[in-house]
């Protein structure tokens, strides 16, 4: 679904190289240096900090409704809260859940919590719980942004460790630190992101600006495209598709995306933030945007 924007090169470390302990989720941990960066590698294209204060403060759910070919198939919850006493820490947590004949046949009720940190919006501890169908599922992946390394464990199994080389987003942080790229200038804007057992470094491009109605009301949005090399949670075939409102908060109000067959369809029904809460009859406050540019 939305989940469109998870997780590794297994690392053959020899364990002589380097101390080693158990953490506190069962993880060993190994003491070894970080990489150097090679100087081909992209750190990541830096969020506009009047952005980070107003589509990325924290305090919001966004819920949708997910169709595949007209049909309701699901439903999509995302709540963004920032810790408490915290300048630049935040919790990502997002359920999908399945609807109509789709939830008869072959119910899902998947649970994802990130923690980001930094002025990057660094994922720091990744928690999944899937229910599809009679499967149950528990994953937990831990990133350190410092070495570059990524930890990762599927209910009791060992853990595996992935060596990449420079910092990276996964699929659920990537789509809010979008949120807040500026999209001004001929740079193009660079969200690096782990999936599919590798570091890639996703461009995100700006396909166009449309006129929108929704539980928003009328509004400008921008069509932007994060262009993928891997499918992901969902196994999504070709790039994804985000509307975000034209304005400070940049909100997405519809996700589209496509699969093996056909497209899922992700339209924003209900909204509460720092912008306001809807459906209800108040009007978002406006505040002014950055640069007449900002939005190219």
């Amino acid at each position: 679904m939305l989940l469109l924007l998870t997780i590794c090169c297994p690392l053959c470390f020899s364990f002589a190289w380097g101390d080693e302990m158990i953490d506190a989720d069962g993880f060993l941990v190994l003491r070894v240096p970080p990489p150097r960066l090679t100087g081909m590698v992209h750190p990541g294209t830096p969020p506009e900090e009047a952005l980070l204060q107003t589509a990325y403060a924290g305090g919001e759910t966004l819920r949708y409704t997910v169709s595949w070919l007209g049909i309701k198939a699901g439903e999509l919850v995302m709540h963004i809260t920032k810790i408490k006493d915290s300048q630049e820490t935040f919790v990502i947590a997002i359920t999908a859940r399945s609807a109509g004949l789709l939830d008869v046949f072959y119910p899902v009720e998947d649970k994802f919590r990130t923690i980001v940190q930094g002025r990057m919006r660094l994922p720091s501890r990744h928690e999944m719980q899937q229910m599809e169908g009679r499967r149950i599922n528990s994953k937990l992946t831990l990133y350190d942004q410092e070495k570059f390394r990524v930890t990762h464990r599927k209910n009791d199994e060992p853990a595996e460790i992935y060596q990449l080389e420079g910092p990276m987003q996964n699929e659920f942080s990537s789509f809010f630190v979008m949120r807040a790229l500026s999209f001004a200038g001929e740079a193009p804007m660079v969200v690096p992101t782990f999936a599919d057992e590798k570091r890639h470094e996703v461009v995100v491009t700006v396909e166009g600006k449309e006129e929108q109605e929704g539980v928003l009301g009328k509004k400008n949005t921008i069509k932007v495209q994060p262009h993928l090399k891997f499918k992901g949670q969902y196994e999504k075939v070709g790039d994804p598709l985000v509307w975000l409102t034209d304005d400070a908060w940049r909100i997405p109000t519809k996700i589209k995306a496509k699969i093996v067959i056909g497209s899922l369809t992700a339209e924003l029904v209900e909204y509460s933030g720092p912008s306001g809460k809807f459906p209800s009859t108040n009007t978002p406050k406006e505040l002014p945007r950055q640069s007449p540019g900002d939005t190219r």
